[in-house]
């Protein structure tokens, strides 16, 4: 069964839904004590869970309720340090945002993220956005090198300016 648990987090791109291991066939009690004892599985937020060696920032980005997007997502395709925030793309209509370190915290303004809230997900994977597509979004954010504070542009707001980076070629 373990093995089966592996692949299919594999198949789904390091990133998995209870939901979509369960369609898979693997049992209840396996994922529980899989995420239990944390050496092939780890619950990264309620109902999702990836491999304890999956990279930290992509944790932390799903721990909040998203994926990596502009300079975070640069820096995760060159393979380089991150920068001291953490850009995430999170759905519009997302809620309950937590923080990237302790799931059990609400995000709270003392944290170093900036939230892209996206009407229309950018392409990528469950991981983040493409390379191309977060130098797109980067360029609209103003922000290269990460050093900025956490956003506090609402939603409405937001789709509008990943509207308006979607349009810049």
């Amino acid at each position: 069964m373990r093995n089966l648990l592996l692949d299919v987090v594999d198949l789904q791109g390091g990133i998995v839904s209870r939901r979509q291991l369960r369609a898979w066939g693997v049992d209840h009690d396996a994922i529980n004590v899989a995420a239990w004892y944390g050496r092939h599985l780890i619950r990264v937020r309620n109902g999702w869970f990836a491999r304890p060696s999956e990279n930290r920032e992509v944790l932390r980005a799903w721990r909040v309720g998203g994926r990596l997007t502009c300079a975070s997502a640069l820096a995760f395709h060159d393979g380089v340090a991150p920068g001291p925030v953490l850009h995430i793309e999170v759905p519009g209509w997302a809620t309950q945002l937590r923080d990237p370190d302790n799931h059990r915290k609400r995000l709270g303004p003392e944290a170093a993220v900036v939230i892209h809230w996206a009407r229309h997900p950018g392409p990528g994977t469950a991981r983040a956005v493409t390379a191309e597509y977060a130098e797109r979004v980067a360029a609209a954010c103003g922000v290269r090198s990460g050093a900025v504070t956490r956003s506090a542009r609402r939603p409405s707001q937001a789709a509008a300016s990943s509207e308006s980076a979607s349009r810049i070629v």
